[in-house]
C-alpha cells in the first residue's frame, strides 16, 4: 500500500513536469486581419446566406480591400468571447464649434457630446475604415477611435 502511493506520487509530479515542458501554442483567429484603434481584429466571415442588407454576394466578393460596417463580428488573439462593430465613433474635436459641421459633412449624428468629445452614430451601412481614415484626415478632429465591444464587456 504504501508503495503504491508513493509510485502514484512520483507519476503525478512526473506528469506535471512533463506537461510544464510542452509549449502551449495559441491558434490565431481565422479571418481577414484589420487594425482598429491600434489592436488587431480578424474578421470573421459572414455565414452563408447572412449578407448585410442591401449587398449582393458578387459585391460582396468582389471588394478587394478590408471593409468593417456595424455588426460584423471580430476575433483577437488572447480574447475567448467575439466582439462585435457597433458602428460608434468616438471624436476628439480641435475646437467645439466644430461638431455640427463636421457631422453634417460625414453623414453622422450625435449620440453623446462633452467639450471636446463627440461620440457619433455612424450609417447603418457605413463603410466604417474608411470613415475613420476620412476623419483622422480631417483638420477639424485631433482624434477619432472605432467603438467595438464584446458581450463580456456589457454591463449585467
Amino acid at each position: 500500500m504504501k508503495h503504491s502511493l508513493i509510485l502514484a506520487g512520483l507519476l503525478a509530479l512526473a506528469a506535471g513536469a512533463q506537461a510544464a515542458d510542452v509549449p502551449s501554442f495559441k491558434q490565431k483567429p481565422g479571418g481577414q486581419p484589420l487594425v482598429i484603434n491600434g489592436k488587431t481584429y480578424y474578421k470573421q466571415a459572414a455565414p452563408a446566406g447572412k449578407l448585410p442588407l442591401g449587398v449582393s454576394a458578387r459585391s460582396a466578393a468582389s471588394e478587394g480591400g478590408a471593409t468593417l460596417k456595424r455588426g460584423d463580428v471580430l476575433r483577437s488573439e488572447g480574447e475567448l468571447a467575439p466582439s462585435k462593430v457597433s458602428g460608434v465613433v468616438m471624436v476628439k474635436l480641435a475646437s467645439p464649434r466644430d461638431e455640427a459641421a463636421l457631422a453634417r459633412d460625414h453623414s453622422l449624428s450625435v449620440r453623446y457630446r462633452t467639450q471636446s468629445v463627440v461620440v457619433f452614430d455612424a450609417p447603418a451601412q457605413a463603410e466604417l475604415l474608411s470613415l475613420q481614415q476620412r476623419l483622422a484626415a480631417d483638420k477639424r478632429v485631433k482624434q477619432v477611435q472605432l467603438e467595438v465591444f464584446s458581450n463580456s464587456e456589457l454591463p449585467q
